[in-house]
């Protein structure tokens, strides 16, 4: 049958049978409280799938009820104890393998210390930490091997995948290879040949320089080396899905309050070691100097909480929600010789600005700024409006952006910086396709064009430089940065 779209009240939805697959929401317009606004970014990749949509129909006013999601498993009675309302991370082994509580060759455990599993078997794993030597330490949820009370157990990882639902599908005969480069430029051991169509579920994704995607595969391993982590080039690749991670970079602890470890009793924080990956729901702005992280699937400590707080330079998030795929426009930009442009007023400061001002009339280089309020806020000098701040807390944080954005020019020669999306407020973050927690909304991030540069290559440039200053992201056409205060990297996918 394959897939079609239908309209309705709230939204413009993907459909599969007579569930949605996905879905781009309506939003009240900023401008006429008559229309909606639909971000159409999303509908891109529905056109790219093999089942692409063929039809649509059309049920706004009809009071007709929405559509639901697609349901993940078939409808199966309650039990006791209760189904987790979400599921978390899921393995399966790829072949007989032993499952072992001890770092060691399963010919040196006695039967006591490592349990044999068979084929094809899938587990609900809480996390899972690389401990070197090709293993894995993970955490079972439910304890159903060994003697029914052990969760932690260690595993072989070319005998295991982790299933995820983030998708490659090879649009063209490729190459996968070891580094960003011309396939010319590497000896054959660097590259694998892949076949066009060859379909393959990946743990994670971000952009690399020479428009390549950087790749870590979930479910198998290629190359004479059998390696997992690849470099694709993007335009023969599609990728569907979206997963959120949070690796820990440094041995650390978890908390419950956003305080020092040595304030809280044993039962409100748990230890968590270097090299662990744990998926996340949803993760919020940084309070003294933590992140509250809502794990998915994964439930620590005595109290078995999956809410928790996590020092920021112990962290590293990857991936973007799903949905997250901005597309806005700035019109903001210098007048005419000696036109300051619109007047504006921000709360919390005195006097008036204009939106043809540079922010900084000298910058740290003590030169006149390149970068004016009008790119920030998004002036439209046809009708005098910009993007009213919310708080002085934003003009403060346009500032701080301003002095990166000033060192980013310079990083290029001073060459002229085209800026896509500064502030947004949230009625225009959530019209334009932006994330439910994004920067934008808080002044210290930014979308941008180094013209005559790819945006990946700005990406690989920038990512060393930015380190955990904040997060950093391409898609094909714009590079963002943010200065959210931990390391945070990802690829918009379009």
């Amino acid at each position: 049958m394959g897939t079609w779209i239908k309209e309705t009240d709230k939204a413009i939805y993907l459909m599969d049978d007579n569930y949605y697959i996905d879905a781009v929401f309506k939003q009240p317009s900023s401008t006429n409280p008559l229309e909606e606004v639909a971000n159409i970014a999303t509908m891109k990749s529905w056109f790219q799938r093999p089942d692409k949509p063929a039809r649509m129909t059309i049920s706004v006013g009809t009071g007709e009820p929405e559509p639901q999601p697609q349901p993940d498993d078939p409808v199966v009675p309650p039990v006791v104890p209760p189904i987790p309302e979400f599921k978390g991370m899921q393995i399966r082994t790829t072949v007989d393998t032993y499952f072992k509580l001890a770092l060691k060759d399963s010919s040196q455990l006695t039967d006591k210390e490592k349990v044999l599993v068979k084929n094809d078997t899938k587990f609900d794993i809480q996390f899972y930490t690389d401990v070197g030597s090709n293993h894995w330490e993970i955490e079972l949820l439910e304890p159903t091997l060994g003697d029914g009370q052990t969760t932690r157990w260690y595993v072989f990882v070319p005998a295991v995948e982790l299933l995820t639902r983030v998708l490659l599908t090879v649009t063209s005969d490729t190459l996968f290879k070891t580094e960003p480069k011309l396939s010319i430029d590497l000896p054959d051991s660097a590259k694998v040949f892949v076949k066009n169509g060859t379909q393959l579920r990946l743990i994670s994704f971000e952009p690399a320089a020479g428009n390549h995607t950087k790749i870590e595969l979930a479910d198998a391993s290629l190359g004479p080396d059998e390696r997992t982590t690849w470099y694709a080039f993007t335009p023969d690749i599609n990728i569907l899905g979206q997963r959120q991670t949070l690796a820990v970079v440094s041995d650390t602890l978890f908390k419950v309050q956003p305080v020092q470890s040595s304030e809280l009793s044993a039962n409100e924080k748990v230890f968590v070691k270097n090299k662990t990956v744990f998926l996340i729901n949803s993760y919020s702005q940084p309070e003294n100097m933590h992140v509250r992280v809502a794990l998915q699937g994964a439930f620590l400590g005595p109290d078995k909480r999956n809410t928790w707080y996590c020092f920021v330079p112990d962290i590293a998030i990857a991936g973007t929600e799903i949905g997250n795929q901005p597309e806005d426009e700035n019109p903001g930009g210098g007048g005419e010789a000696g036109d300051r442009g619109i007047p504006m007023q921000f709360p919390g400061f005195d006097g008036t600005y204009y939106s043809n001002d540079p922010i900084y009339f000298v910058n740290q280089f003590g030169e006149r700024g390149n970068f004016t309020w009008g790119e920030a806020l998004h002036a439209e000098p046809a009708t005098g409006f910009y993007r009213r701040p919310t708080t002085a807390s934003v003009i403060y944080n346009i500032l701080d952006m301003t002095r990166v954005m000033e060192d980013i020019r310079r990083r290029y020669g001073n060459r002229p910086i085209q800026i896509n999306s500064w502030y947004r407020d949230p009625v225009t973050n959530a019209a334009v396709g932006g994330a439910s927690n994004s920067r934008h909304m808080t002044g210290d991030a930014l979308d941008f064009v180094v013209p005559g540069v790819h945006p990946f290559d700005v990406f690989a440039d920038l990512d060393p430089w930015w380190g955990n200053r904040g997060g950093l992201a391409s898609s094909s056409v714009f590079t963002h940065i943010d200065m959210r205060g931990y390391r945070a990297r990802w690829e918009y996918g379009y």
